[in-house]
């Protein structure tokens, strides 16, 4: 289902992908993914994520930022940090905290662990994107804006895609 039609008032957990398009300015979702944002910052719609989300989104910004800077590939990059560390304080997160610290967005903290595996065999999932559906099955959240197809296996959840 299409991200744009997503009823208003409805609570959303919203993957790192969404944030991470927004941030780095992908061409292909970028009107899809800024009027999303803009609706969650202004409440039409309720917005959910979690660590895991955090963890990735300033990942994700880390490793396009320092691998564009100093021209290395993706796949070099764990070994390039582990050599180079100070190159991560050169980054300017402030757009990625300020985004994840939006008006009408909330945290989950809480997981159980024992959901964690039950999802990855129910679901067939990993164990960020198990932890994701665990999340939004504790707060009782039926859609998820994403532009992973690997969510479409939960079927209590209901994706939305840029």
């Amino acid at each position: 289902m299409n991200l744009n039609e997503l009823p208003p008032d409805s609570e959303v957990f919203i993957d790192s992908n969404i944030f991470t398009y927004h941030l780095l300015g992908y061409k292909r979702y970028r009107e899809s993914v800024r009027d999303f944002l803009i609706k969650i910052e202004s409440g039409v719609y309720k917005g959910f994520i979690n660590e895991i989300v955090i963890s990735e989104v300033v990942h994700n910004v880390l490793r396009v930022k320092i691998c564009e800077k100093y021209n290395i590939l993706p796949i070099d990059f764990a070994r390039f940090i582990k050599s180079n560390p100070q190159t991560i304080s050169e980054v300017n997160l402030d757009k990625a905290i300020d985004i994840l610290s939006m008006a009408n967005l909330q945290l989950i903290q809480e997981i159980e662990i024992n959901m964690v595996k039950d999802h990855i065999s129910k679901y067939n999932l990993l164990s960020a994107d198990a932890i994701h559906t665990v999340s939004c099955n504790i707060q009782d959240i039926q859609h998820i804006a994403t532009n992973d197809s690997d969510f479409e296996r939960a079927i209590f959840l209901n994706v939305w895609t840029p």
